[in-house]
């Protein structure tokens, strides 16, 4: 489909949502397609998308739901003429979402959380379901996603789930990370959380049991992410005298190269959609200790992952303490997990969308 797809996104940041886009646009590009991507503002995957053949709009940098950037969506769809607008993250899914309904372009908005994530917060909750009733199709990356829209829009709305997709041949093949940031804390064995630097993350977990008497000879720790909850972050690995075991450093393009350092990757979250990072780890190769909601249970199961409550901090540190010294049980979990991963492949979910994409522009049910 030789066709114009505008995204619209916030920033391109080192976020889950931005890390997809990034992925699926260069895929697009190579199959044909004429993408363009409006941003509010850059980011770390801005250089890696500018090198292909898209082309990228700088848009005003206005948060939250303004009507300067609004305009400014409404001139670039004006400019270029989309057949297709894609949305990502609530503030595009309303602002731009809201320029393409007026402008009469087809419109597909995403959905990146889990209903928890949804409902999160309210106000903007209901504007994206106020619009979201009016888009021409609504994409999920989970299975509570899609559940959560197909229960609140009307029976006739397009509603499909799209499955993340992993590099997973970048992933296995990424270069050692250098560390020097890291160097500090360098340990025999180092868990490893990336993500959000945020509360819903539950980083405040993994961080307290680190700090128990079992894993505090045994256990470092690196904190790789950019977001509201850093300073508290600091502020708590200071307060409880873990600067010599708990690195905090911002978001680097080449965290994967720690995947092959790491003991275990872990993830805390108290809700997610569908988790980049969990699934990239898997790809690695790397063992996984993660929180048992159902974000995390859609992917894995109990004989590739460590499961964990949320909150629980005791619980955390004896699987980590089971990983660090049940390497050969841990090997056979991660390899398990890589099979669930390796044919998630962006060509895979590149192929879904130009599926929803002519379902669209043409109307038809395939």
């Amino acid at each position: 489909m030789n066709k114009v797809i505008l995204h619209l996104i916030p920033t391109l940041s080192g976020g889950g949502a931005e890390r997809q886009l990034s992925l699926l646009a260069k895929e697009q590009a190579r199959c044909g397609w004429n993408v363009h991507i409006g941003i509010r503002r850059g980011g770390v995957h801005l250089d890696a998308l500018k090198s292909e053949k898209i082309e990228i709009h700088q848009l005003r940098d206005f948060k939250s739901i303004d009507p300067r950037l609004f305009v400014c969506v409404c001139a670039l769809l004006k400019k270029i003429n989309p057949d297709i607008v894609q949305t990502w993250l609530p503030q595009m899914d309303v602002v731009g979402g809201t320029a393409a309904l007026v402008n009469r372009v087809k419109w597909i908005g995403t959905e990146r959380s889990s209903i928890q994530g949804i409902n999160d917060t309210r106000f903007m909750a209901w504007l994206r379901w106020w619009f979201f009733r009016y888009a021409d199709a609504v994409v999920a990356n989970s299975s509570a996603g899609e559940s959560y829209w197909r229960r609140v829009l009307p029976a006739n709305k397009h509603i499909f789930q799209v499955a993340n997709a992993v590099d997973v041949d970048a992933i296995r093949n990424a270069p050692q990370a250098l560390l020097d940031s890291l160097a500090s804390n360098v340990c025999e064995n180092n868990i490893l959380v990336v993500g959000r630097l945020a509360p819903e993350k539950g980083i405040d977990v993994v961080i307290n049991a680190v700090k128990t008497d079992s894993l505090s000879n045994l256990v470092g720790a690196w904190v790789i992410g950019e977001g509201p909850s850093r300073q508290c972050i600091e502020n708590m690995i200071g307060n409880l005298g873990m600067n010599d075991r708990v690195s905090l450093s911002l978001y680097r393009s080449d965290w994967w190269g720690l995947l092959r350092r790491a003991a275990a990757l872990v993830s805390m979250s108290r809700f997610e959609g569908q988790p980049n990072v969990v699934l990239e780890a898997m790809a690695a190769g790397c063992p996984v200790i993660v929180s048992d909601i159902p974000a995390h249970r859609e992917i894995l199961n109990d004989e590739s992952a460590i499961f964990v409550q949320p909150d629980d901090h005791l619980a955390l540190a004896k699987a980590i303490e089971s990983v660090v010294m049940q390497r050969d049980i841990a090997r056979q979990r991660s390899e398990l997990a890589y099979g669930r991963v390796s044919g998630m492949t962006i060509q895979s979910a590149a192929r879904e969308y130009e599926n929803i994409y002519r379902q669209v522009l043409t109307g038809v049910n395939e």
